[in-house]
């Protein structure tokens, strides 16, 4: 048997590992999805998680080694590094098998930390799934905080599964990044973000934006994949094949009425109307001269909210798909948005003509409430 002996800083090891984790599988039929593969070089400690279709990695200063192996139990490990600080000493020993038997590269992973042992069993390094490599083709400078912030705004226009790969997708084009379903599309613009030819990137792969904790990063895009990278972390992702919609060629270009409205009370009276509508978005309100209105078994319900005119257009909507239209402006702190009308069964247009863009589809108003 032989040990080998590497030093990482104790809240280092368990930050990075708390951010690889975020890739991994929770329960799954491959166990080693759910752990995480732990590198040492003589200078750093590299760990990794993948669920196969995403990658988290982070690299953190460490001595010792060169040694590698995946853990087991990754999670139960994470939970006991809040008791550890300072040092934390890790003693890989490898199982030899004896001779003129197959060699097993298995072991046992002991840490240290203080007062404190934990040990574990690890197995060899190559049951862990290959890292694959970008080619990038292209290279950007990303803001991964407003990018977060952008993809939270804009995420409830993302399409369930069955309507593609890539419209399950955040599409990147232009200085704009949208999601679209059958009933909705959001789009967010950020003038320092353009890229050169568009491209789409899965959800999971933005949702881990957070863990650069406001770090410079890098975008490198691929054909087949792409990479953000940035202080000591990289998430790496697959990227789907297709064209998906066409925002441009989607999206009304001209209107016959639009209103102002204030956001947060136009929030207040759909949430208002929405208390007596069983199914928010099944059950439409009808917008009939000013007026919002919901029909129940009891009787109308209406709100009259101050716009900046009266609209000539009756039309009607999902109340719930439009109140995640509005709260889109409101994340970004919008106090007034424009309403845009052509027909009662053309999209709504909500826009704050500073970026953002939210369309809902109509539902044809009946002639009463």
């Amino acid at each position: 048997m032989s040990q080998i002996t590497c030093i990482v800083d104790a809240g280092a090891f368990r930050q990075a590992l708390k951010k690889v984790l975020k890739a991994a599988v929770k329960r799954g039929t491959l166990p080693v999805l759910e752990e995480a593969y732990i590198r040492f070089d003589g200078q750093s400690c590299t760990l990794t998680c993948t669920d196969l279709e995403l990658w988290c990695q982070a690299s953190i200063p460490a001595q010792g080694g060169p040694c590698a192996f995946v853990l087991t139990g990754s999670r139960k490990l994470l939970s006991a590094c809040k008791y550890f600080s300072g040092s934390l000493e890790l003693s890989y020993t490898e199982d030899r098998e004896p001779e003129g038997r197959p060699h097993n590269p298995d072991g046992q992973v002991t840490i240290r930390c203080g007062n404190k042992e934990f040990c574990r069993r690890v197995t060899t390094a190559s049951d862990f799934p290959e890292i694959p490599q970008v080619e990038a083709e292209h290279c950007y400078d990303v803001d991964a905080d407003a990018l977060s912030r952008r993809f939270e705004r804009i995420k409830y226009a993302i399409a369930a599964n069955e309507y593609g790969p890539c419209n399950c997708c955040i599409k990147f084009f232009d200085n704009r990044i949208g999601a679209v379903d059958s009933y909705r599309l959001a789009v967010s613009q950020d003038p320092a973000l353009r890229v050169e030819v568009p491209f789409f990137l899965p959800p999971s792969a933005l949702k881990l934006l957070p863990v650069f904790e406001g770090a410079a990063c890098r975008l490198l895009v691929g054909k087949r994949l792409a990479a953000f990278e940035g202080g000591g972390v990289r998430v790496l992702t697959k990227i789907p094949e297709g064209e998906g919609i066409d925002f441009d060629k989607t999206i009304p270009h001209t209107c016959l009425e639009s209103y102002t409205a204030a956001v947060p009370e136009l929030i207040k009276d759909l949430q208002y109307l929405n208390e007596f509508n069983l199914d928010p978005n099944k059950i439409p309100i009808r917008f009939d001269g000013g007026e919002l209105s919901i029909g129940t078994a009891q009787g109308k319900c209406s709100a009259r909210p101050e716009l900046s005119g009266i609209p000539q257009t009756a039309f009607g909507f999902k109340g719930g798909y439009m109140l995640e239209g509005l709260k889109q402006f409101q994340a970004k702190g919008a106090k007034t948005i424009v309403m845009q009308l052509t027909s009662p069964i053309a999209p709504i247009i909500l826009t704050d003509y500073t970026g953002d863009l939210a369309m809902i589809l109509p539902h044809r108003p009946s002639k009463a409430a």
